[in-house]
């Protein structure tokens, strides 16, 4: 993959695993900021790609939440006496 130059604000997630576009609530720290070379190797580990001038961002799946939910809580039942 060939290198390219940032057209807008790009962001990395806090766990730097994706570039995300400026505004998403994910983005934690600037990837490139307008007319920034961005590498071939980013172009290839971010998945990223060109498309009239203007960079695309493969959206990646988000991670799933693996986080052990807390089960509902059940409704008491009660005695009729």
């Amino acid at each position: 993959m060939a290198a390219m130059t940032a057209d807008r604000r790009l962001w990395l997630t806090a766990d730097g695993s994706r570039v995300v576009e400026d505004g998403d609530p994910e983005a934690a720290s600037l990837f490139a900021a307008p007319g920034r070379p961005i590498s071939a190797d980013d172009v290839e580990r971010f998945g990223l790609s060109e498309q009239d001038g203007k960079v695309v961002i493969k959206m990646a799946a988000k991670p799933e939440d693996k986080a052990v939910k807390k089960p509902a809580a059940k409704a008491e039942e009660k005695d009729e006496k």
